[in-house]
């Protein structure tokens, strides 16, 4: 017999971060206001700290 049925096992994991988010602007007065967005350029993430870690199962049926 074929088991349909797939397992994931989900892993969430909670905690801090700092992060520093660039973007890239033609002008200056749209760079100085903060409700203008700009093109991406990069997004750093540094100091991450995991509070606590939650592990979770599903099962997913699969039909053929």
């Amino acid at each position: 017999m074929i088991d349909k049925k797939e397992k994931n096992i989900i892993r969430y994991r909670y905690g801090e971060a700092n992060f520093t988010y660039v973007e890239k602007f033609d002008d200056v007065e749209k760079a100085a206001d903060p409700s203008n967005e700009g093109e991406l350029v990069e997004v750093k993430v540094n100091n991450i700290k995991w509070d606590f870690t939650k592990v979770k199962r599903e099962t997913d049926e699969k039909q053929q």
